[in-house]
Order: structure tokens, then C-alpha cells, then sequence
């Protein structure tokens, strides 16, 4: 029997003794630099919007940064901990950083670098080779030039299946998200949101290898790159007949845990566990739990009990309404999106909320989780379509806009945020 295949539809630095912050000039000039390159290899008519939207935002961060160093200049000089050198270089940059210049072999630090996936401290390392950039630098650069590889595949993605009008309010809404900061910051969030929707714009497509390729690299930034798995087994075996029967597409399946298996593999022989991504997670009060619901529950309550306006209960009320709301929203993407969509959005929650930070009684259960779901865009594409009304359109631009610039203050300036 001859195998068919059905292809799917295409539906700053602290301003100190009058001097400027050199870290956000030097930033500044090297983000827009990679904007320029990409855009003048890439854009089309077609990417206008998309790559105006993303230039916009980077000024709006940029302008966020200097005003905000002065403005707030106490208070991040009693929190920071990187004194008078980098107001985004905090928490998770740091330890790409420290990664990308010295690699795993770190000792004297709180926590593991083991906890941290290879492919963005590899990125940084490779744009520092190539530019003589500082390690921190290259993590901003990589960031923002991973960011508008994202948001041209999400307009591109958005296009095929709904509309360019949604398309646009799917780009719009993803870059001026609340937590979208770590966008700007030396995060991995660009590079895996970059690699997420490219998988499925080419899955989408047809074009196994290539999304196969981009799904690999996923897992190598981040363990739920490995959930992409569920939607390119859905796929294939909704366009193949029979599909049990071998064929050359099973290869892009197969490709979708490489880098997960990769970083594995390296660490089953440098640290003799190959889980080890995983188990030190307790340095950060993690617990793996199959009751999913517990987080959601602790937080719940710990809005509850803790004191008004304290730092945790405003911190648990960001995680437990962004989660929240987003976790609703998998519920109406369902009804709107096909189905591989809904099935990766599926697929993300089980693994995010089965190990909560519980340990030690941690006030803040749902650490992390509204940054987490930046790699749900199914729901900003539901959001996208969902913003047809003026309403909800005007309503999102305006508390979601508001809440990027308070939270982007608190993280540049040295407070913690998720």
C-alpha cells in the first residue's frame, strides 16, 4: 500500500555623578542595529506592521530605562545587586551570563546552573564571538532579535489561519503583555517563543523538517519545548494515511525532543543525573506534585492571609490573575483554534503546575508562572481574534500597557519579579 500524505490547510545602568547610562546607549544602538539587519534582509510590505510594532516597543523600553534610572536611583541602588553597571542584568540574565562565559562549572552560587538550558547561553556565546560584544550585551541582542523572529512568524502564522487584522492585535497584544519585559531582558523567553511558533508555522505548513528543526531547538531552550512533541503527533497523524506506516515526515517528529535528549545526555555524563534539570529545582522550593491544582489553591489562600498590599500578596496576585486568566482562556482558544493548538495549550499545563514552590512554606507558590505562559500564543492568537470588539481591545491596551511599565521599573531597578 502506498503511502499518502494530506497536507494540512494553510487556514541602565544607575545615572550616577552626571554621567549617562552607557548601558542603555550601548544596548540601545546594538538592538536597533539587529532591527535594521533583519529587517532590511526580511521585511516585505507584509512585515510593516509587525516590525513597527517591535522597533515602538524597544523605544518604549528604552525610554523606560533612562527616565526610570533617575527617577528611581535610591531604590535601586539599595536593591540591585551588580552596583553601578547593568539595570537588566538580574536573577535568571545572570546565571545565563555566567553560563555563556564559564559554562556549567560554576560553584559558590545559591541555586544550580544545571537548572538552565544550553541553547540561549550558546546563542550569547556565538554573538560574542562574532561581535566582541560583553556577554551581557549579546544576551539583550539575542533576546530582541529572537523577539522579531517571533513576531514575524506569529504575523505570518496568524495571517494563514485567521486574519491580518488579528494578526496584527495577536502581535500587538504579545509585545505589551505585562510580564513582556523579559522579552527585552537577557531571558530565555524571544528565543523560545521564536523557535515555538516557527515549528508550528512551518508544521502548519507542511514543512516537516524545518518545523522538526525549530522544535529541537525549542527543547534545547526550555523543557516544555518538549510538549510540541503532542501537537506534531496530531498533526502527523492527521495528514498521513496510514499513518502507521513509515514515512520521510516522521522524521520532523522525531527531531521535536533532540534538544531535550541532547542536554540529557550531557549531563547524565558530567553530572551522572540525567534529571538533574530537574531535581535542583529544590533550590528554588520546588516540589513535584500530581495534584495540579495545589498552586493555584496556595496562592488562592495566600492572598487571603498575608498582609494587604505586602510584596508577596502583590506578587501572588500577578501570578494567580495572569495564570488564572490564561488558563481560562485555554478553555475559549479550544472553541476557536484547530486543534493543534489547543492540544500544545493543553499539553502546557500539566507540566508548569505539577511542581509548584511549596517548599518551606514559600510564599509565592506560582513563582514565575505569568512569565511562563509568554510561550502560550495560541492564546494571543486567540486574544487577536477575541479583540474584534473595541471593548476588549481598548480595555487590554490600556491595563496591559500599564502593567509592562510599573513591572518593567520594578525589574529594572533591582526589585524581584517573577
Amino acid at each position: 500500500m502506498r503511502t499518502t500524505v494530506r497536507r494540512g490547510h494553510s487556514p541602565l545602568r544607575y545615572r550616577s555623578d552626571g554621567l549617562i547610562t552607557r548601558t542603555a546607549e550601548s544596548a540601545a544602538s546594538h538592538v536597533l542595529s539587529v532591527a535594521s539587519l533583519i529587517r532590511g534582509v526580511m521585511v516585505q510590505d507584509e512585515f510593516r506592521i509587525p516590525v513597527g510594532i517591535f522597533l515602538l516597543s524597544r523605544a518604549l523600553f528604552l525610554l523606560i530605562t533612562y527616565v526610570g534610572t533617575d527617577g528611581f536611583r535610591v531604590h535601586a541602588f539599595v536593591l540591585t545587586q551588580h552596583g553601578s553597571q547593568h539595570l537588566w542584568r538580574h536573577w535568571d540574565t545572570g546565571w545565563y551570563i555566567t553560563i555563556a562565559e564559564h559554562g556549567y562549572a560554576i560553584s559558590g552560587h545559591t541555586g544550580s546552573p544545571l537548572a538552565f538550558f544550553p541553547l540561549f547561553p550558546l546563542l550569547i556565546r556565538a554573538i560574542m564571538g562574532a561581535t566582541g560584544l560583553t556577554a551581557f550585551l549579546s544576551a539583550i541582542v539575542a533576546s530582541n532579535a529572537a523577539f522579531l523572529v517571533a513576531l514575524l512568524y506569529l504575523w505570518r502564522l496568524v495571517c494563514e489561519e485567521f486574519s491580518a487584522a488579528a494578526a496584527t492585535r495577536s502581535v500587538l497584544y504579545v509585545t505589551v503583555f505585562p510580564t513582556a519585559l523579559f522579552f527585552f531582558a537577557g531571558y530565555t523567553e524571544s528565543l523560545f517563543l521564536a523557535l515555538s511558533v516557527a515549528a508550528f508555522y512551518h508544521l502548519r505548513r507542511g514543512s516537516w523538517l524545518p518545523a522538526g528543526c525549530a522544535a529541537a531547538l525549542a527543547s534545547g531552550t526550555r523543557v516544555t519545548g518538549a510538549i510540541l512533541l503532542a501537537p506534531f503527533l496530531y498533526e502527523y497523524l492527521r495528514t498521513h494515511d496510514p499513518p502507521w506506516r513509515p514515512h520521510r515526515d516522521l522524521l520532523g517528529v522525531l527531531l521535536v525532543p533532540a534538544g531535550l535528549g541532547a542536554f540529557m545526555l550531557y549531563l547524565a555524563i558530567t553530572a551522572g543525573d540525567p534529571l538533574a534539570f530537574s531535581h535542583v529545582q529544590v533550590h528554588w522550593h520546588r516540589v513535584v506534585t500530581a495534584q495540579l491544582w495545589t498552586g493555584f489553591a496556595a496562592g488562592a489562600r495566600l492572598l487571603v492571609t498575608l498582609p494587604p498590599a505586602s510584596f508577596y500578596q502583590a506578587h501572588d496576585l500577578i501570578d494567580v490573575g495572569l495564570g488564572g486568566g490564561f488558563l481560562v482562556l485555554t478553555i475559549y482558544a479550544a472553541r476557536i483554534l484547530p486543534a493543534a493548538y489547543t492540544i500544545y495549550a493543553a499539553a502546557f499545563w500539566p507540566l508548569v503546575l505539577s511542581d509548584p514552590a511549596l517548599a518551606g512554606a514559600y510564599p509565592a507558590p506560582l513563582v514565575s508562572l505569568s512569565r511562563y505562559i509568554l510561550a502560550l500564543f495560541p492564546i494571543f492568537m486567540s486574544l487577536g481574534v477575541l479583540g474584534r470588539h473595541p471593548r476588549v481591545h481598548e480595555s487590554y491596551l490600556l491595563l496591559a500597557t500599564a502593567g509592562l511599565v510599573v513591572l518593567a521599573i520594578v525589574f529594572m531597578t533591582g526589585g524581584w519579579m517573577t
